[in-house]
């Protein structure tokens, strides 16, 4: 039964599976905690292991190299501890979760950029694949606004590459790796003048604050600087395209629960923390044992890899009830805290290094639906249904719609 699941498991990692939540179900089960060759690490499954991982920073530290980890972007603060960590991740939070800034410029920003590109939606005669025009580039436009490198948007394929190098090869395809080592080489020579003229005339932007900005006498380097600005143009573009392809697959799938957003429009930031829960843009998190240790029952040496199944504690049934069902007012009595360390949805992460973007990716979310809900009426597939790909990172590759103006 266990090497029957651990297959299971590999097949998974190969990324063609439509639905790897049956086999997620059977390792909560089963197989809570194991040992995977193909990964060379333990997986977790379970909600409760999941969180110990990410909360105990006693037991846990990030892991700053090796197949499946992010440290294709160079050293961020995904790899920082303690006083390192806080110092510089208030660098980011000065600006990306500041609630006048959240309520006042940002929002605003992100207003324009989803109606400019509402309008591909609006004057298009048929159907349309709303992730070419839509959800791919309001994220693209959002960064390169946050940090006023709108010309560095140009270059998808940039990130894209850096992406796919990043925690999603968990096998550590060289072939992959190297695309991104490029990619990355190529990004950063492109960064090193823009830094120069930064620091010489800083501007209002998230971009200057890196390069420019201190917190408690802490600094970015030039090193630091260039890798934050790789994983802020690479991570916030690719997972909050995906979450919003598969909030508009989901709500196609489901249209009484569009018609329950229709009836109730308060009930969006539920939604969207919902469409996280139930179908994560990224599924998975990586961790190394500081020491020798126990996750459910099971012994872990020290310096160990382990991988945890996001997707798995999101489908939970100890902690969501009926989790394969999705419901877009499951969160609707604690919406804000989904979107912080207090909220039960494992997709930012938890702990110390929840994700600090979390509030501007809900922003753009919310945005995005409102103008979608406020324009039109009904949402239908102009195709087959696409089907959802990917391991780590995981959405449809196209979503074409038809949509019926209200």
């Amino acid at each position: 039964m266990n090497a029957d699941l651990i297959d299971e498991f590999h097949k998974l990692i190969q990324g063609d599976a439509e639905d790897p939540y049956p086999t997620f179900s059977n390792l909560r089960k089963y197989l809570p905690v194991f040992y995977s060759d193909r990964i060379d690490g333990w997986v977790v499954s379970r909600w409760n292991d999941v969180t110990t991982v990410l909360e105990n920073k006693d037991l846990f530290s990030p892991m700053e190299a090796g197949s499946g980890s992010s440290g294709i972007y160079g050293r961020t603060i995904l790899h920082m501890t303690g006083e390192e960590h806080r110092k510089k991740s208030a660098i980011l939070a000065k600006r990306l979760r500041n609630p006048k800034r959240l309520s006042g410029d940002i929002n605003t920003m992100i207003k324009s950029i989803v109606a400019s590109c509402g309008n591909q939606l609006v004057e298009s005669p048929d159907a349309i694949d709303i992730k070419k025009v839509f959800t791919s580039i309001i994220p693209l436009d959002v960064i390169g606004e946050l940090m006023a490198m709108n010309e560095a948007t140009a270059y998808a394929d940039w990130y894209h590459n850096i992406v796919a190098a990043s925690v999603s090869n968990v096998t550590g395809d060289p072939h992959i790796h190297q695309r991104g080592v490029e990619a990355r080489s190529e990004l950063f020579e492109w960064l090193t003048p823009e830094i120069i003229k930064k620091k010489e005339c800083p501007t209002e932007d998230l971009f200057s604050d890196l390069c420019t900005l201190e917190f408690e006498s802490e600094k970015l380097t030039g090193d630091e600087i260039k890798s934050f600005c790789a994983f802020l143009l690479s991570a916030g573009i690719e997972t909050t395209d995906r979450a919003l392809v598969n909030l508009f697959r989901e709500l196609t799938l489901c249209p009484s629960e569009w018609r329950k957003l229709q009836n109730n429009q308060e009930l969006i930031p539920s939604a969207i923390a919902e469409i996280l829960r139930f179908r994560a843009p990224v599924q998975g998190a990586v961790r190394k044992t500081s020491q020798k240790t126990t996750l459910g029952k099971v012994a872990i040496p020290q310096d160990a890899k382990i991988m945890c199944l996001l997707g798995s504690a999101n489908h939970d049934q100890d902690v969501f009830p009926q989790p394969e069902e999705f419901k877009v007012d499951r969160f609707s009595s604690n919406q804000r805290a989904q979107f912080t360390p207090a909220g039960d949805n494992r997709s930012f992460g938890g702990g110390s290094h929840y994700c600090t973007g979390s509030l501007v990716a809900k922003l753009e979310m919310e945005e995005a639906l409102k103008y979608v809900m406020n324009t039109f009426s009904t949402l239908e597939f102009a195709d087959d249904v696409p089907q959802m790909k990917g391991f780590y990172l995981r959405s449809s590759d196209s979503l074409r719609l038809k949509l019926s103006v209200a």
